[in-house]
């Protein structure tokens, strides 16, 4: 188990324009996997706009990888360079632009690694997912079978769509809702990173309010858990026990597949007297 936080803090603190959000990220490798091919980053950027205010934004990212010998961790933490590299360049606004421009870049990096050695990296893919959080705006961007929940007022959203045989049956009324959860192909992802030169990118915006709670995940989280699990357990108070909680939840279930989650909650959005900052993750590993 290992845990890390760097804490940074300055003399002259000038005022934050933007949000502030309380966050938690964990991940497990599960308990029938030898390696854990999930990959997740936080960020959080704090740029000066004049002398007396700075902006203040988040980017969340989940990669689960698959394919080959060693090729599912490395697909997704390929993956997860590329959105870095792209969050390093944004100055803020047009938040739909650049994940969408992260997302291409990190399909298009995966597929040229997975073509270098077919032997080696054999069907090597990642899913996807990206949350940008902007002020007020949150932007998503998804590939694959990973998903964004929002808990507001008590109630639970899913925000994303899975990219799976199962779900598109579904899409078309050609499956029921129960017929899909147990569904063989609930799991047989249509849309990847580096399975193909070219892919289609969901992208997703919408405003955030003050309160408002998020959960991303891997499949290996939700696929254990109820919606009542995550909902019940979302509504906790404090942010770091919720997810603790549901990773419990999951390894109670069975857990055979890898599992990561990040809880992001918004505090606070517009313009405010910056406290310390402080950027944490926690992995657990079995």
């Amino acid at each position: 188990m290992e845990e890390n936080t760097i804490v940074q803090s300055a003399d002259k603190v000038p005022n934050l324009v933007g949000v502030i959000v309380n966050w938690r990220a964990i991940t497990h490798q599960g308990l029938m996997r030898s390696q854990n091919e999930d990959a997740h980053w936080v960020a959080h950027s704090v740029k000066a706009k004049t002398e007396n205010e700075s902006s203040s934004r988040y980017l969340f990212a989940i990669a689960d990888g698959l394919g080959g010998h060693r090729g599912g961790a490395i697909a997704s933490r390929t993956a997860l360079k590329s959105v870095k590299e792209e969050f390093h360049k944004w100055q803020g606004g047009a938040a739909d632009r650049m994940v969408a421009q992260a997302l291409q870049q990190a399909n298009h990096k995966v597929f040229c690694v997975a073509q270098s050695d077919p032997e080696l990296f054999q069907k090597m893919q990642t899913t996807l997912t990206v949350v940008a959080l902007d002020e007020n705006s949150l932007t998503v961007g998804h590939i694959g079978d990973c998903r964004l929940y929002r808990l507001r007022n008590g109630n639970l959203e899913l925000l994303t769509r899975d990219h799976t045989m199962a779900n598109d049956l579904l899409k078309l009324h050609l499956i029921s809702t129960d017929q899909a959860a147990q569904h063989p192909g609930r799991h047989q992802l249509t849309r990847s990173v580096g399975g193909e030169l070219f892919m289609n990118t969901d992208i997703i915006c919408e405003r955030t309010l003050p309160g408002d709670s998020y959960l991303l995940c891997s499949d290996g989280l939700w696929s254990e858990l109820t919606p009542e699990d995550i909902q019940i357990t979302m509504q906790e108070n404090d942010v770091s026990s919720a997810c603790e909680k549901l990773v419990r939840l999951a390894l109670r279930g069975g857990a055979p597949d890898n599992i990561t989650a990040i809880i992001f909650r918004i505090e606070t959005i517009g313009t405010q007297v910056a406290p310390l900052f402080s950027w944490r993750t926690f992995f657990r590993r079995k």
